[in-house]
């Protein structure tokens, strides 16, 4: 899910001096559910780190595999709804992982971020949910993402799990990596120091 694994998700096209740091990345499975946790810290503010995460249209700059991001009506109140398509590849193994998702912002003033809730009855997914959780680290942005998701299509026995928590870790550091990027970028843009 990228933003919801989704929600996972690099770049823009000049390189940063940045660099995201990765401090914990687990993947695991049990079953046909897969749980991923990312605790990053981004060099950039965190204003500047959860308007990037929030500009839902705008995820495919932060991750390419992030083909579409459509909101949609039906929301429940106080969610926005968004259909994503995602396309996840591992050697010759693609597979789009489509996707309803209501979306809920978080913000207690420390901590800011999304939960998102896939509907599974309009997603390839029996199973998704995932939550992004933002603070502030001495100017700089912790971020911790936590993810489970079950795909409702068929995996391939040998390297079908192995495939998922690989694609499942590219995304994740793709997509952090690209929030950092992205919020650097628009930081430049308007003439204030990331």
């Amino acid at each position: 899910m990228k933003l919801g694994l989704i929600l996972l998700l690099t770049i823009l096209a000049a390189p940063s001096a940045r660099a995201a740091q990765i401090e914990t990345l687990t993947v695991t499975r049990v079953g046909a559910r897969f749980g991923m946790v990312l605790d990053a810290r981004l060099d950039v503010p965190l204003d500047d780190s959860f308007r990037v995460l929030g500009d839902f249209e705008k995820l495919p700059q932060i991750n390419d595999a992030v083909e579409a991001v459509i909101r949609l009506d039906g929301a429940p109140p106080g969610a926005q709804r968004l259909y994503t398509r995602v396309r996840v590849c591992v050697w010759l193994f693609c597979a789009h992982l489509e996707q309803v998702q209501d979306i809920w912002p978080v913000d207690d003033g420390a901590v800011r971020g999304y939960n998102a809730a896939v509907l599974p009855e309009l997603s390839n997914l029996r199973f998704g949910h995932a939550r992004w959780r933002l603070h502030d680290c001495g100017g700089r942005t912790c971020l911790r993402f936590d993810a489970q998701l079950e795909p409702d299509f068929w995996v391939p026995p040998v390297i079908g799990p192995w495939a998922i928590e690989r694609a499942m870790r590219r995304e994740a550091i793709a997509t952090a990596l690209g929030i950092e990027r992205r919020a650097a970028h628009l930081a430049a843009a308007a003439g204030t120091p990331p």
